[in-house]
């Protein structure tokens, strides 16, 4: 289903369950004369059943933004679930009790929604909390993945290079396993030194397939030099 389609589900539902409320006022009124009390009946009715379609159409809190560690939508289905309940327990006890009088029934109601929307603010925070929190995740993520990625690519080549080239390849190995311990830290002080690991290890790359095609650099030695000094600064900064 497509997220029109499933808008367009979603708007049906609503205007059904929105239809029986319709057709449950007109047969429960009938030509009576309509009351105060009636009135606020039917607009609790109302207002419930808007409550409880909100986490359906508001897309500021959808299912893309559930964590484990923030449950934004278990915060706003029970602030509706309790909503809900509590208005229940109000129109019965206009209603049916007779223990409250309409005007504390109103109170209440608005002190009700007034919290509710409490509730909706602070699901709305905590959804806008996590997306910062994983923004800012993926951005210290976003140049330490690719440099274990490329250094991950570059030790194949380092295995295979030759005799001549055993004190570059003692360099590199050491380098390239000092990579695996390498971890993000905030603020990102270390995409500068990141940023230029990435692009020595291509130089790397590109010297280690010329020796396999048969050139002879002797740049590898000192560009090896350069990516231990690189990587041993980046493992140094910490959190």
């Amino acid at each position: 289903m497509t997220k029109k389609q499933s808008l367009f589900f979603r708007f049906l539902l609503f205007l059904a369950g929105a239809g029986i409320i319709l057709i449950a006022f007109f047969l429960s009124t009938g030509d009576r004369e309509f009351n105060q009390i009636d009135t606020f009946f039917w607009a609790s009715i109302s207002l419930m059943y808007l409550i409880f379609f909100l986490p359906f159409f508001f897309s500021a809190i959808n299912i893309g933004n559930f964590s484990g560690k923030i449950p934004v939508l278990s915060l706003l289905w029970l602030g509706i679930i309790l909503y809900i309940a509590a208005s229940v327990v109000i129109i019965i006890l206009l209603i049916k009790a007779y223990v409250i009088s309409l005007n504390t029934a109103i109170i209440i109601q608005a002190v009700l929604l007034f919290l509710f929307f409490v509730d909706v603010y602070g699901a709305y925070f905590a959804g806008s909390h996590v997306r910062a929190v994983a923004t800012e995740e993926a951005g210290k993520q976003q140049f330490l993945a690719r440099i274990k990625s490329k250094a991950r690519d570059l030790q194949l080549s380092v295995d295979r290079l030759p005799v001549e080239y055993e004190k570059a390849q003692k360099i590199l190995k050491q380098a390239l396993d000092d990579i695996k311990y390498i971890y993000p830290v905030n603020g990102g002080v270390g995409s500068d030194l990141e940023l230029k690991i990435i692009q020595l290890l291509d130089t790397l790359a590109e010297l280690a397939d010329g020796i396999s095609s048969g050139a002879h650099p002797s740049a590898l030695e000192s560009e090896a030099e350069n990516l231990q000094m690189l990587v041993n600064k980046r493992k140094l900064l910490r959190n």
